[in-house]
Order: C-alpha cells, then sequence, then structure tokens
C-alpha cells in the first residue's frame, strides 16, 4: 500500500516540477526577447522580470538559478556599456541554463509533459523540432545520445566558426555558444571537458592572447567525445548525427604534455608559475597554499590578483546595497544583496574554503540572513564588508580581531524578525513612564515642567527606533511599501537620523539642566555656598501659608 501511494505523489511531483519549468521558459522567453540596446529602458525592465520569475520560481536547482542571476546581472552592466556581444552571449548562457533544467526534465518526463518540455528545448536551445520528436518516442538512454551527439555536433560547428572569425567579438560569441552548449551535456559519462576550459579560452579571447590553439584543443576534445558516443551506441540506436549534416572535418591534436594553468597541468601536479610564486608569498600553510591553487585554477583564475578583483566587484555591489537602502529602495538593494550573494558563491567562497572554511561558511551564512531580513539598516552591510575584509585579512595572515567577530555574531542573532521585535516592544513599553512622568511632573510648575520635557525627549529615540521597525515591517509584509520610509527613522539607517538623536540628547541635558536647577533654587539647595550669616537673614520663616503657597505651585 505504501508503495501505491508512493508512485502517485511521485508522478504528481514530477508533473508540477515539469509544469513550473515550461511556465518558467515562456516567462524568460518573453521577457529576453525585449532585451536589445535600441531601447534601454524597456530591456532594463524586461531584464528585471526575467530576475524576478528566476528569483520565485522554483523549478531550477538553485546552483543553475544562482548562475543565470548572475549573469542576468552581467547583462544589465553589458547592456549599460551597449557591449552587443557581451549581452548576446550573457543572454545566451541564461537561455541554455535553464535548458539544462529542460534536457534533465525531458529524459524523464512522459506524454503530454515531455512533449511540452520537447518544445521549450528545441526553443531554448537551437535543436531541430524533428530532432526532438524523434527523442520523444525512444527510450530515455537513446534519447540522450542523440540529443548528446546534435549538441556535440554544434558545439563543432562554434568552435570552427571560432577558429575561422575574422575579429575577436565574432570568436568570442562563437565560443560563448560552443560553452552554453556545453552546459546542456556537461555531466554526460563521455565528457571529456570541464567547464573550465572554455572560460579559459574566453579569457585568452578577451584578453587579446593568442586563442586559436586552446580552441583547436577543445574542438579535438569535442570531436573524440563524439566518436565515444557513436561507438557507445553503433549496436543500440542509430547514429546520432543522421538528423542534420556532418561538421566539417577538423584535424586532431597531436598529444602534448599538459599546459601550465590547465586541468590537465593541476591534475599532473603542477600550478603555473607566475600562481606559485604568488602563493609562496601568502602567510598560510604549504597545505592550504596547494588547497587555494587547486581552488584558483579550478575556477579558471591564473593569479590571486584577478580573485582579489572579483572581491572587489562584489564590494561593489554591496555598496551599491548600502546606498540603496540609505535611500529606502530595498527592492533594489536585495537586488544587488542576490547578485554579490551568487559572485560570492561562485567566484569566491570555494578559495575561501581552502584557507577559512569557518569565516567562509559565517560569511555566506551572512549573506543569506541579509536577504531574508526585515528592517534591514545600513550598518548590516557595513558588518558584511567587514566580513568580505576579514576573508582577504585571512588570506594575508592577518584578522580584524574579536570585536569584528563579535558584531557579526551579534548580527546573526538578532537579525531580521528579533531585533525589530525588540525594538518595538521597547517603543511600546515607554509609553507607560512617559504616562508616568505626565501625572509626577505636570502642573504649573515650570521646572517640574522641563524636567518632564527632558525625559520624553530622553524617550524619543527609543520611539522613533520602534516606528522605524514597524514600518519595515508593514512595508515588505502588509503591502505598504511608503511606510517603508519610516526606516530613515532609524539611528542606524541615516546621517539625519543620527543628529536627530544627537540633538534629542542636548534637549535632555538642558532641559533636565533647566528644570533641577529651578527645583533645587525653590528647595534652597543651591544656597549652602552663601555665608550662614547671610543666609540666616534671608531663609524665610516656614509658616502655614508658605507651606499653603508650595502646594498650590505644585
Amino acid at each position: 500500500m505504501r508503495r501505491g501511494l508512493v508512485l502517485p505523489f511521485a508522478l504528481v511531483l514530477s508533473l508540477a516540477l515539469a509544469a513550473g519549468l515550461t511556465e518558467l521558459y515562456d516567462g524568460l522567453e518573453a521577457a529576453l526577447g525585449q532585451v536589445r540596446l535600441e531601447n534601454p529602458a524597456q530591456a532594463v525592465n524586461a531584464l528585471n522580470r526575467a530576475q524576478s520569475l528566476l528569483r520565485e520560481e522554483g523549478a531550477l536547482p538553485p546552483v543553475l538559478r544562482d548562475a543565470a542571476l548572475t549573469n542576468l546581472q552581467e547583462a544589465r552592466q553589458f547592456l549599460a556599456q551597449k557591449s552587443a556581444v557581451d549581452l548576446e552571449a550573457r543572454l545566451l548562457l541564461v537561455r541554455h541554463l535553464v535548458g539544462k533544467a529542460l534536457y534533465d526534465a525531458f529524459l524523464q518526463a512522459q506524454g503530454e509533459e515531455k512533449a511540452a518540455l520537447g518544445q521549450r528545448l528545441a526553443r531554448a536551445t537551437g535543436l531541430p523540432p524533428a530532432l526532438v520528436t524523434q527523442a520523444r518516442s525512444a527510450p530515455p538512454e537513446e534519447a540522450r545520445r542523440l540529443l548528446e551527439g546534435r549538441y556535440l555536433q554544434a558545439m563543432a560547428e562554434d568552435l570552427g566558426q571560432a577558429l575561422a572569425a575574422q575579429s575577436r567579438p565574432q570568436a568570442y560569441l562563437a565560443l560563448a555558444r560552443a560553452y552554453a552548449r556545453y552546459l546542456i551535456v556537461q555531466d554526460s559519462p563521455q565528457s571529456r571537458l570541464k567547464a573550465q576550459d572554455f572560460v579559459q579560452a574566453l579569457a585568452l579571447v578577451s584578453s587579446g592572447q593568442p586563442f586559436r590553439p586552446e580552441v583547436q584543443r577543445l574542438l579535438g576534445q569535442v570531436q573524440a567525445w563524439r566518436q565515444d558516443l557513436l561507438h557507445l551506441g553503433t549496436d543500440q540506436a542509430p547514429s546520432p548525427t543522421e538528423a542534420s549534416p556532418p561538421p566539417t572535418p577538423a584535424p586532431q591534436p597531436q598529444a602534448s604534455p599538459p599546459r601550465p594553468g590547465s586541468v590537465g597541468a593541476l591534475l599532473a601536479g603542477g600550478l603555473p608559475e607566475g600562481l606559485e610564486e604568488e602563493l609562496s608569498f601568502l602567510a598560510l600553510e604549504p597545505e592550504a597554499k596547494a588547497r587555494v591553487g587547486e581552488a584558483l585554477q579550478a575556477l579558471g583564475y591564473g593569479s590571486v590578483l584577478d580573485w582579489l578583483a572579483v572581491a572587489d566587484e562584489v564590494r561593489g555591489a554591496l555598496a551599491l546595497a548600502q546606498l540603496y537602502v540609505e535611500s529606502g529602495h530595498f527592492a533594489q538593494a536585495r537586488a544587488q544583496l542576490e547578485y554579490a550573494h551568487s559572485r560570492f558563491r561562485l567566484k569566491l567562497l570555494p578559495v575561501a574554503e581552502a584557507y577559512a572554511p569557518g569565516v567562509a561558511k559565517r560569511a555566506d551564512l551572512l549573506f543569506q540572513r541579509l536577504q531574508e531580513a526585515v528592517g534591514l539598516r545600513t550598518l548590516d552591510i557595513t558588518v558584511l564588508l567587514g566580513e568580505l575584509q576579514e576573508l582577504e585579512e585571512r588570506l594575508l595572515g592577518n584578522t580584524l580581531g574579536p570585536w569584528h567577530a563579535l558584531q557579526v555574531q551579534a548580527e546573526l542573532l538578532f537579525l531580521g524578525i528579533p531585533r525589530s521585535v525588540f525594538f518595538i516592544l521597547a517603543a511600546v513599553l515607554s509609553f507607560f513612564p512617559l504616562y508616568l512622568i505626565r501625572i509626577t511632573f505636570g502642573g504649573r510648575n515650570v521646572y517640574w515642567n522641563l524636567l518632564g520635557l527632558g525625559f520624553f525627549f530622553l524617550f524619543l529615540p527609543i520611539l522613533a527606533e520602534g516606528l522605524s521597525y514597524m514600518g519595515s515591517i508593514l512595508a515588505e509584509y502588509g503591502g505598504l511599501p511608503a511606510l517603508g520610509a519610516l526606516a530613515n527613522l532609524s539611528v542606524a539607517q541615516s546621517l539625519l537620523a543620527y543628529w536627530g538623536w544627537g540633538l534629542s540628547v542636548f534637549l535632555v541635558v538642558a532641559l533636565a539642566g533647566a528644570g533641577l536647577r529651578g527645583i533645587a533654587a525653590q528647595f534652597g539647595l543651591l544656597r549652602e555656598r552663601e555665608p550662614e550669616a547671610s543666609r540666616r537673614e534671608t531663609t524665610p520663616t516656614l509658616t502655614s501659608e508658605t507651606i499653603v503657597e508650595w502646594d498650590e505651585e505644585f
């Protein structure tokens, strides 16, 4: 009976995921189709819609979603720079990252869901519809070989176009297409390549260095991969290349020792000379240096300085988020935080875990908490910036000290709802002592009134802080975004609130001093410094009439 319940549940779950993927791609395709350099305003709105779709939908695995969000954010930057080639390359990668999810779901789906997924897969990755129809009726393993063979053929054609390109932009775009197609079949058992191979080749093209030998090597690996796939499916399935003409033949590269900086060199136990020299200057243990070198190579970094440059890029995104928080634009601030977090996870975290795993995990957790927190303040992002600096300090053998670690732990403990509830509760409870102050110090005596007013300004920052967090909660959870402006009342938010707190403290001192001095003078406490004879002459006789007058004043 349990098995009979599990199978329908798994079927319903797979149908829901398939429906989510198709809806996600339809919305994403419509949004990306409006991204054009000719209309920047429309393109920015379309990119915003695409990012919102990726954040809201749960159909994509987190790794694919983060990578797609990173490429969309980079597309926004290239749109501002009016770089058509870079913009097209990023949009191509976004489509194929979603295409990877469609490809995996297509091989597991059945019936109408498989047909719907196949249509989106063909549109997302440029597959011939006839080939997708043929794969629909084939067994899963045969369909995988059929589609994988077509992707490998397209990759070989793209790499051939990169070799024959007359300009670097053409070569870059052709190589980006090959990389995007590789993302679809990257986990194939017959794969001979890794993503960093394409990343390194793209870096050679964009940096102006000779790139054709590396592209030639990639082409040879793709052709060898295709041959392995053909030999595997000779007795089990028709050739995967029957649906389209064969690619332009290219000479096989001669076997050569691993290049410095390549995957082969890393596996052979060597590092590029320049990188090895940089690592020797780091104040780390030899084992940690080796792990850092391996992590840098796995991410395609040729230098520690390249990794630090990405850290500066993440800091820049956090600085923008801090600026948006200060001005009350919390949606834009969270978008910058998500972009910074995705860059941190993809480009910084693997290296940081190699030499400071505890700090790296803590920084990643702080990123997550900031994105989820209600009542975000500029001081929160300052703490996160300090955590990034702590990672850099650890790389150089230094540290920001225990005070920074204490701030981070306090941030992780109280950030979000706990902090908001604390200040709102303090603001609500402050009304009771204010009521007691009113009934105690109210009346016709001006000095007692001054003292009560001083107590009011003493509690005023608490009231403002509680009101600011109340506005943040109502803005994010109550559907009242206009109340988000109340966050500027917080001392941790803006310079004006800080000066307002300072002014209230000054008023507390002035009013309380004036009131207490007047009360002390009325009770004769300030006349103790006068000569004794003078005091006896001027001290009034306490009579019943005097007592009545004092009672009337109070």
